[in-house]
């Protein structure tokens, strides 16, 4: 295929891959593998921000010796991680993802080729995998459901921070809103008001693999839908904060609806939808009920921490 202007323009800039790693060492190892097996990917820098809870990464410098690990004390929240590694990075243009990916072969170079100008951010594809149980896609479509197949290449509402490319200078220009705290919806809806609409790729795919016990998957919905409210009204007027605090017990039915309008739109996706029901429906009551106490108290809850793994199955 000819070369394109694009081409020529993205090409020339440099590139660094950020892993924020709050899972497990295992998790990281292949979302590390799934690095080094990408095609047709420009040279690009790998920086690592682990939770210290992990256990010791520099074990694992020896199997990715050109892999920056950065690990601190009191840095440990997937928030404070992502600013972490973002402080950290060189690149112009910068790929972000969690430890929990394992990206696509053609994941680098597709988000690297987005073209970037007039877009807050480029996103893609997240999946759950292939032989995940219910009740581990249930965790993983109601966190992503809106970036599952299909997908429509154009302006997205919303991007995850499990997949998603920025430019330096957008990141720059409003660097003072996430230096140490990276909150995705704060970010992407500063990005989209200043530098234009967020934008989806559906080329750009990473599949997610949790493994966790469902109570803490419970818990970790409730948080982060705690934080998410909390931090929606934190600078909103007064009658914006009575708005949601008072529409919040509606969540429920409006999540619900969203998440099976999207599984409608796949047969395979709504088989599953059927089989996790129950999960499903558990997982969207713990988020609806920590956003709506987000709203009512506006504190972010006691803890921001990722339900931990258990084991970590082959393949």
């Amino acid at each position: 295929m000819p070369e394109t202007t694009t081409d020529r323009t993205v090409t020339q800039e440099s590139l660094s891959v950020v892993v924020v790693a709050i899972c497990s060492l295992s998790q990281l190892t292949r979302c590390l593998e799934a690095l080094l097996a990408q095609d047709g990917a420009p040279a690009f820098e790998t920086v690592v921000a682990a939770d210290p809870q992990l256990g010791d990464v520099s074990g694992l410098s020896a199997k990715f010796p050109g892999v920056r690990m950065i690990q601190r004390e009191g840095c440990g929240t997937p928030i404070e991680l992502a600013a972490a590694g973002l402080r950290e990075c060189n690149g112009e243009r910068i790929l972000l993802t969690e430890d929990s990916c394992v990206a696509h072969p053609a994941w680098v170079r597709s988000l690297f080729l987005t073209p970037w100008q007039e877009r807050g951010a480029v996103g893609g594809v997240i999946e759950p995998r292939t032989d995940a149980s219910p009740s581990a896609w249930a965790f993983c479509y109601v966190d992503f459901f809106r970036y599952m197949r299909p997908v429509t290449a154009g302006a997205s509402p919303s991007l995850s921070v499990c997949n998603v490319a920025y430019h330096r200078s957008h990141l720059s220009a409003i660097s003072g809103t996430w230096e140490t705290a990276f909150l995705e919806p704060e970010i992407h809806g500063l990005l989209r008001e200043r530098f234009g609409p967020l934008f989806i790729t559906p080329d750009a795919e990473v599949r997610v693999s949790r493994n966790v016990r469902f109570a803490d998957a419970v818990h970790e919905r409730y948080a982060f839908g705690r934080l998410f409210g909390a931090s929606r009204v934190a600078s909103a007027p007064l009658s914006r904060r009575v708005f949601f605090a008072v529409s919040a017990p509606a969540l429920p039915i409006l999540l619900f609806t969203r998440m099976l309008a999207k599984a409608l739109a796949s047969g395979e996706t709504t088989a599953m939808f059927v089989r996790a029901f129950p999960a499903l429906i558990a997982l969207l009551l713990a988020w609806s009920w920590g956003e709506w106490l987000g709203y009512l108290t506006q504190r972010r809850p006691a803890s921001i921490t990722t339900a931990r793994e258990i084991s970590l199955r082959a393949g």
